[in-house]
């Protein structure tokens, strides 16, 4: 019987420090952090609030740069790349999964998905296709019409999930994507977000406080004084995983 080879890394994060300044003061969020992350990987990202988990997914993605080290993802050095570059790349290889949906409000749910599309350029049929597709599976196809708030907080996340997908993006970063929902409803939310992404072997980097978010995922990574620490669920408190 063949054993199944191990994914190759996606992400490789290599000497990670990110220093904010405060006045004439230094603020370290991440100090020398290093990870691995392979391909088809969930990975929640664990830390008390303000240990730097939306700094680290703000690097991933290049919406910010790090004092030093580096990220690759897929072998490309963010830091290295032009803005614009950068803005490229989020556009064609990552997608976002955000706490407050961050839909535009003025559009529809077929806008709002129609949006990622066209600043790539001209739908295609394909790609309505793919909007009617994801909606039906996201429970949401008869909504195309509908404006965000029509929808209930669950709905909404559900039409967010839709959108962080609808380029077909390697990674996705989702920002505590059931933090603004109640337990039932962040449960519905996290088990779809964990179908849709498993199911067609896409990466996940998961920042949360909800110790519900634990058990889907294959690591658990804890910011740490800066470090990113390995931890096994087992380990985790059963009332907290802050």
């Amino acid at each position: 019987m063949n054993t199944p080879q191990p994914q190759p890394a996606l992400i490789e994060i290599r000497g990670l420090s990110k220093i904010y300044r405060e006045g004439d003061r230094e603020h370290a969020v991440l100090r020398s952090a290093d990870a691995s992350i392979r391909r088809g990987e969930l990975i929640v990202l664990l830390g008390r609030s303000g240990s730097g988990k939306s700094t680290l997914l703000n690097l991933l993605s290049g919406i910010d740069l790090p004092t030093s080290g580096e990220i690759l993802v897929d072998g490309v050095a963010i830091a290295d790349l032009s803005e614009r570059e950068r803005t490229l790349f989020r556009r064609r290889r990552i997608g976002f999964v955000f706490q407050f949906f961050n839909l535009i409000p003025t559009l529809t749910v077929e806008e709002n998905l129609l949006l990622p599309i066209e600043l790539k350029g001209k739908p295609t049929a394909a790609d309505h296709s793919r909007i009617q597709e994801l909606l039906d599976a996201v429970g949401l196809g008869g909504r195309l019409k509908s404006f965000p708030d029509r929808l209930s907080g669950g709905e909404r996340q559900r039409v967010a999930i839709a959108r962080a997908l609808i380029h077909d993006p390697d990674l996705v970063l989702a920002d505590e994507p059931t933090g603004n929902l109640d337990l039932e409803t962040g449960l519905e939310v996290l088990d779809l977000l964990d179908r849709l992404t498993r199911r067609t072997g896409k990466t996940m980097v998961m920042a949360t406080h909800s110790r519900e978010v634990v058990g889907v995922a294959d690591r658990i990574l804890r910011i740490e004084e800066g470090h990113l620490v390995e931890v096994a669920a087992s380990s985790m408190p059963s009332s907290t995983v802050r």
